[in-house]
């Protein structure tokens, strides 16, 4: 906000330099940004350009810093009386107000100014809008926004005679939400489609305001307003922010309304605002104001111990020091009668501190009267216990480590994406990532919907990657997806691993053939197996799949104990070209919380065994089919083998045109056998072979492969 020092001064003088001042109030909780020199046809002024958060509505007026002023940094502060010089018959014979929204417009007061003259105000009044950044306009409109900066409460004017009547020959306001398919004209002169969500203010006929935003067209004051009625409400701040956020329509009004206005004072800004109008604009004043306050807001009373705020503070002010400093704000302070010693400080908070809901809130506030740097530094009391992560958040710090070590770099992508980002990645329109999440307002058009998946960010990541020439890419993310829960409401947010390979991953080094550490399905595999067992993981089983995204046959499901765990796989070559890679890519997206409910941190531990293994090869003619794959078979090799076969694995796959005309493929494994007891004889090594060889060939219809 823009604060003119000639316009502050009228509320409050002040001793020190004004650089001092700005810097004083910067350390009291309002935030001076820099003093600025305005000036404009002769005329020039000081500003202080303050910047106050959200919660803070109140520092958002002339008085309203003035106040803060005088209770913080010092100073004295003029008070002023609103004298209306009332003529002819009552506002209320004229004006009735209809609240049929109490929500969004809990109270709605109008004063009626009867006779005036448009035309151009006073120079003091221009100087002071231009000042503080408003244009000035004429005397009417300009009335009202200088008592909206100068009290905090925005004002409208309406044209009398454009409002339309009720049967008793009364301009009837009504303050209702907007019907469905309604439309309205601002002020700016575009036309504003309106949703039920919207406060409105309207006459008999129709809406004339977008309450709390901006008013109508078809009521503006114009050269020829004779009859002014001014509007001063109180507007629900969730339904201005909804109603601006939705129009893109931001105004010094809904800026204020936003982060709540004093609904106590609508009456006296009306007051103050016609004094104005009657000075620059003539007229007369309607006797009285038609205020409609359905459900009155009472100051709230809040009990302040000051042995508690002494504790929290690290001070020993007197209770006394702190009801003058709550005093200095305009609040209401009583010492309560307590049975025990304590005393107990009974605080009335005045209506435009809405902020200020508990106990600790009054703290603050004396904290910021007596100053942070009068506070002497402390150290807290020694910390009993430490905050420790809970064990599966060392589950999830595990699985990023494992991922890092293998290589691969961690990257944080938006949770918003762009629908049709599903479109690239091949997902057809049924695919139940489909179901996304519509951001109502997204800031930006290709952020506009929460991912259901993870891989389309990874894509897009190594897609700027290789717009930078880096085309040996090795990432993966561990973040929440959004899917639909079976409310429909608030979504279900899974916890999902994603990887992806492209290029060389170890770099092309120079001691390395250049062939070496190049991505493909079995690198990405190999990361993804040796993650899941140092996680402890057991029980995972890999299985051919089909997936959109993949290319056909080069794709794998992996499941813990018949449970999908996600899928592995290449990117298929329209994937490929719809994120423009130059190269190959691999990708694979697990689901992390049920790798976290599977892993464990304890590994348990094994003595290394003193008796030397037996090592056997066998080779076996099987089916070229899924019924037949590697895994199907070291799984009946395994269950055969019992308890002394350690290790079973594949570690050669061949063909000859004999067996593909068969159909057929044969797979060796490499077999190791140990006791932990004894060395094992040539005599049982031979019979567990055996044993291994007529489960495989019964089982599996496979035969052995001749040397």
């Amino acid at each position: 906000m823009r604060v003119p020092v000639s316009w502050l001064q009228d509320h409050l003088s002040w001793d020190q330099p004004l650089e001092e001042f700005a810097r004083a109030l910067t350390q009291s909780g309002l935030e001076v940004e820099e003093i600025d020199r305005w000036s404009e046809g002769g005329a020039q002024d000081l500003v202080l350009v303050t910047k106050v958060t959200s919660n803070r509505g109140d520092l958002l007026s002339i008085v309203g810093v003035a106040r803060h002023a005088a209770a913080t940094v010092g100073g004295t502060r003029f008070a002023f009386e609103v004298a209306l010089p009332l003529a002819g018959p009552p506002a209320a014979d004229d004006i009735a107000v209809q609240i049929d929204d109490p929500v969004g417009c809990p109270r709605y007061s109008a004063m009626l100014v009867r006779g005036v003259k448009v035309g151009e105000s006073p120079a003091w009044m221009k100087e002071r809008l231009a000042a503080a950044a408003m244009r000035p306009i004429n005397n009417v409109v300009d009335c009202t926004n200088y008592v909206m900066l100068e009290l905090g409460q925005p004002l409208h004017a309406f044209d009398a005679q454009l409002l339309a009547k009720d049967g008793q020959g009364r301009t009837r306001i009504i303050v209702r939400r907007a019907a469905p398919g309604e439309k309205l004209v601002t002020l700016d002169g575009q036309e504003r489609p309106l949703e039920p969500g919207d406060v409105v203010i309207a006459d008999p006929k129709g809406a004339v305001a977008l309450g709390g935003v901006m008013g109508g067209q078809l009521t503006e004051v114009i050269p020829s307003t004779m009859d002014v009625l001014i509007e001063s409400a109180h507007f629900d701040p969730v339904a201005i922010r909804k109603t601006s956020q939705r129009l893109g329509l931001a105004s010094e009004a809904s800026y204020r309304f936003e982060r709540v206005v004093d609904p106590g004072g609508t009456v006296r800004a009306a007051e103050r605002c016609a004094q104005f109008m009657v000075e620059t604009a003539g007229g007369e004043m309607a006797e009285g104001a038609v205020d409609e306050w359905p459900a009155k807001r009472e100051p709230r009373v809040l009990r302040l111990r000051p042995s508690r705020a002494n504790a929290l503070l690290g001070t020993r002010l007197a209770p006394e020091d702190m009801a003058e400093y709550l005093r200095r704000l305009d609040m209401e302070v009583a010492r309560e009668e307590t049975q025990g010693d304590e005393p107990v400080l009974r605080v009335t908070v005045p209506t435009f501190r809405p902020d200020i809901e508990r106990e600790v809130d009054l703290v603050e506030e004396v904290l910021y009267v007596h100053g942070y740097d009068t506070v002497e530094g402390t150290l807290p009391g020694a910390v009993t216990q430490s905050g420790i992560y809970t064990e599966r958040q060392r589950k999830r710090q595990r699985l990023g480590e494992l991922l890092r070590a293998a290589g691969l770099c961690e990257t944080m992508n938006a949770s918003m994406v762009h629908p049709e980002d599903l479109t690239g990645v091949g997902l057809p329109e049924d695919a139940p990532e489909r179901r996304m999440f519509l951001l109502q307002r997204p800031t930006d058009e290709g952020l506009s919907a929460m991912r259901t998946t993870l891989p389309p960010s990874l894509l897009a990541a190594a897609q700027r990657n290789a717009s930078q020439r880096v085309t040996d890419v090795a990432m993966y993310e561990i973040d929440r997806v959004f899917l639909p829960s079976e409310d429909g409401q608030t979504p279900r947010e899974p916890l999902r691993a994603a990887l992806l390979t492209m290029g060389n991953v170890l770099g092309g080094r120079w001691n390395t053939p250049a062939e070496v550490g190049v991505a493909d399905f079995y690198l990405l595999k190999g990361i993804v197996q040796q993650t899941l067992e140092a996680m402890g993981v057991a029980g995972v089983t890999w299985e051919r799949g089909e997936h959109a995204t993949f290319r056909p046959g080069h794709c794998a499901i992996v499941t813990i104990e018949g449970r999908r765990l996600g899928v592995v796989g290449e990117v298929a070559p329209q994937v490929q070209e719809a994120f423009d890679l130059p190269r190959k890519a691999f990708v694979a997206e697990l689901d992390a919380d049920l790798i976290l409910d599977h892993a464990t941190l304890h590994r348990p531990h094994q003595h290394l065994p003193r008796y030397p293994a037996a090592r056997r090869d066998l080779a076996v003619v099987v089916e070229d089919t899924d019924a037949c794959s590697a895994a199907r078979v070291e799984a009946v090799i395994r269950e055969a083998g019992g308890e002394l076969l350690v290790t079973a694995e594949p570690f050669d796959e061949f063909h000859n045109d004999e067996l593909r005309r068969e159909g057929k493929r044969s797979i060796a494994f490499a077999l190791e056998f140990r006791a932990p007891d004894r060395t094992l004889t040539d005599d049982e090594v031979k019979a567990l072979m055996a044993k291994i060889t007529d489960a495989v060939v019964s089982r599996l219809g496979a035969r052995l492969r001749e040397a």
